[in-house]
């Protein structure tokens, strides 16, 4: 099925960090959607890991290009408008309705595939730059690159190749608008995202270890083949 035609959005917005109103109404969405057990583990692992942690971030990358790969019968892959902000907040449930809306932009899009009326998988991309969380800083693609982010899909329907597929439409449309490369992240030790990441054919570019001790956070340097590129990766400045 063709995608819908993309709205036009504001300009060149970066996907920002979160302000603290921002935050509540994610974690209060998320508690809704997901249930307040989820939430509250999420947030005790995030202290244990602020206390004491040492991890580290993979990032791959592959041409932008190709062909649109077709979908299964039951499967839907477009991309996301603001009206698409309440099935959103209900079916992955890390944006409220209204801070999904207030992310996207020409720059940063939603891309979802749909299964029965509901969002089986999003994924967001972005031209401009996107908050890291886990290293507390801005990843800004290269030049003439994408980045991929903040993926999920549902547990009810894991296991049918539905993030290697988003990967490969990704790829076909954004390298129809002139994208060179798509850049992803992913945790090191998320074995699951990384076959599937692999699976699209996505190549390992530079990893990046960050440790925290005490809530204070030690970023190391890029390492691997294209570590050069990873150093302008993640600017100290806020865009």
């Amino acid at each position: 099925m063709v995608a819908r035609p993309i709205a036009v959005y504001r300009h060149g917005m970066p996907d920002r960090r979160p302000t603290p109103v921002q935050v509540a109404g994610k974690l209060t969405q998320r508690a809704r959607t997901r249930g307040p057990g989820e939430m509250i583990g999420l947030g005790l692992e995030r202290l244990r890991k602020a206390w004491s942690s040492e991890e580290r971030l993979l990032f791959l990358v592959h041409p932008a290009g190709g062909d649109d790969p077709i979908d299964p019968p039951d499967l839907v892959f477009r991309a996301a408008t603001p009206e698409d902000g309440s099935i959103y907040a209900r079916d992955i449930g890390t944006d409220s309705a209204a801070t999904f809306r207030a992310r996207l932009s020409d720059a940063t899009r939603c891309w979802l595939v749909l299964h029965e009326g509901k969002i089986a998988h999003a994924t967001w991309t972005t031209t401009a730059t996107a908050w890291t969380r886990e290293v507390g800083r801005y990843f800004k693609p290269p030049p003439g690159d994408g980045y991929i982010y903040e993926s999920f899909t549902s547990p009810a329907v894991r296991g049918r190749g539905i993030y290697p597929l988003a990967l490969k439409h990704i790829l076909a449309r954004l390298g129809a608008e002139g994208i060179a490369r798509m850049w992803v992240g992913v945790e090191a030790d998320n074995e699951p995202s990384i076959r599937a990441i692999t699976k699209a054919g996505f190549e390992v570019a530079f990893e990046i270890s960050y440790r925290r001790r005490f809530g204070r956070l030690t970023l190391g340097i890029p390492e691997g083949p294209l570590a050069e590129a990873g150093t302008t990766c993640f600017p100290r400045t806020a865009p």
